[in-house]
Parts: structure tokens; sequence; C-alpha cells
């Protein structure tokens, strides 16, 4: 049985873990090492995550029989959107319907936080990402290149489900 339950700053090891064994397998193939290490070292910086969590994104660990298999995060960008910050299952976990159900929890968070748009920001060339997002009937509603940090352009889409 998959349950989600709100993370807390004594997560952040916990966050920081997860977010190191996911991220080579499913990222290395489309970004350099260089970017990859980058991108965790700053986006889970625990620093970082405290603020997000004082300042509104939630974050959810979801667990299996009780042992954490991934995370997700969100919040409420406006009076009607909610935006998708991250959403990972380790890889031994995919093709098992997890990910649907963890895109059934951020929209169940946004359609309570009365949002009628959910979005995310996905990297253009992660193939299965953007074929679990479609199935789930999200759209690309624009393609965005953006900096990171300097010297690291984002290949992304913005892709959004109605509510």
């Amino acid at each position: 049985m998959i349950t989600f339950r709100p993370a807390t700053p004594e997560d952040i090891p916990l966050l920081q873990k997860l977010a190191r064994t996911i991220w080579p397998r499913a990222f290395l193939s489309i970004i350099t090492r260089e970017q990859l290490e980058l991108m965790v070292s700053k986006m889970y910086d625990p620093t970082t995550i405290r603020n997000e969590m004082k300042n509104g994104i939630v974050w959810k660990v979801v667990e299996e029989k009780g042992l954490p298999i991934g995370y997700l995060s969100c919040s409420m960008v406006g009076p009607t959107e909610c935006k998708l910050h991250k959403l990972y299952v380790l890889q031994e976990h995919h093709g098992r319907g997890i990910g649907k159900k963890c895109l059934e929890e951020a929209s169940r968070y946004a359609r309570e936080n009365k949002a009628q748009t959910l979005f995310l920001m996905v990297n253009r060339a992660n193939e299965k990402a953007l074929h679990a997002y479609r199935a789930f009937g999200f759209r690309e509603t624009e393609s965005v290149d953006w900096e990171f940090a300097p010297g690291f352009i984002l290949h992304d889409y913005r892709m959004e489900l109605e509510l």
C-alpha cells in the first residue's frame, strides 16, 4: 500500500539520500554529471529545503509498507495555480502505478486549495516523464529555456493539467 506523509525538517537527510539515489539514474543520460551534482547540491541543500517547508512548499514522503520510496513537493503559486515542484520515485518501483498515485496526491492537494490548474516543469529530453505526464492528462503549454546557474541552461516544457 502506498501512503504519503508530510515531510518535516527531520526528514531532510532522507530526502537528500533519496535524491542522490534517484537523480543519477533518472538524469545522467540527459544532463552532465557536473550539472546533476550542481542541481542536487542546490535543490537539496538543507537550508533550501527548510526554507521551502517554512514558505508554503509542501513536501511529502512516499512510502510503501512504511518504507520510503520517493517524495513529492508542491505549492500554491497563485489563487488558482498549484505547482508540482518535485516528484521522484526509486527506479526499482517504477512501472507499478506509484507515479500515478503521486500525481493523484498532488492533484488532490491542488483541488483542496481551490486550484484550477496543476503545472510542472519537465526536461524536454525526459521522455519517460513526458509520457507519464501526458498519460495522466498534462499537456505542454510552453517551451522554456532558463539558466539554473551560470553556464547551466535547462530546456524544459511547462505542462499543465486542468483540474
